[in-house]
């Protein structure tokens, strides 16, 4: 049966009120972008995951710009907050992979958010057709699509540094035993169920993978209360 060890219970000096205020707002924001995560995977604004044709974004052009710039914003905040959280709670035991996993998690939310809002903004644009006719527009995105790097490239990496940052927070996590062993160990499950599944299954795994870290939130938020 997993439990929390006594040092993931207590802190050394009782908080202070601002301490009390700071972890609620890293808490909030955590849940918060946890939550506009799922909601956007579940959601997919912009139509089908990975059609990013001139045809497939058209009749969504508004709601996936929306959609880009909340779910650029929700990673690039988890990513931070995440990072904070994990490292309130992670002071021995962990400690070192928690020091890397921030690093990671935050460098890659926000260049996650950077790639994601460029093509979003960049599509909104090519498929108006008040600025742009329909054939140029439709060339441009395939000109975009066949050469991302510019675009996309900030995405992809943020991608990656993202979700191996996570895993190294999980495993400090896990090693602490600041939460209980179950969720890093869900998270990882999770995580590979990402890179092998496809269609509305994936959409639904990445959602509840994301959701795990609202836990996170609270056993941060907890850690100090006095």
């Amino acid at each position: 049966m997993s439990t929390l060890t006594p040092d993931a219970l207590s802190t050394t000096a009782t908080p202070s009120a601002t301490d009390r205020i700071r972890a609620a707002i890293v808490s909030a924001v955590l849940a918060l972008g946890a939550v506009a995560i799922a909601v956007i995977v579940l959601w997919q604004p912009w139509g089908e995951r990975d059609a990013l044709s001139y045809e497939d974004i058209a009749p969504h052009r508004d709601a996936a710009w929306l959609g880009t710039l909340v779910d650029g914003l929700a990673i690039a905040a988890v990513g931070v907050t995440l990072a904070i959280a994990v490292c309130r709670l992670v002071r021995a035991r962990g400690a070192a992979l928690a020091t890397v996993g921030s690093v990671l998690t935050g460098f890659g939310g926000i260049a996650f958010f950077a790639g994601m809002f460029a093509f979003g903004s960049l599509s909104w644009y090519a498929t108006s057709p008040d600025a742009v006719p329909p054939d140029a527009g439709s060339a441009f995105m395939t000109y975009v699509n066949d050469n991302p790097g510019h675009v996309m490239l900030p995405q992809m990496i943020g991608f990656l540094l993202f979700t191996l940052g996570s895993l190294l927070l999980m495993g400090a996590l896990w090693r602490s035993r600041s939460v209980p062993r179950w969720l890093p160990i869900a998270y990882l499950v999770l995580t590979v169920g990402i890179f092998a599944l496809s269609g509305l299954l994936l959409n639904v795994v990445q959602a509840v993978q994301t959701l795990l870290l609202v836990p996170v939130a609270f056993y941060a938020l907890r850690r100090a209360r006095p």
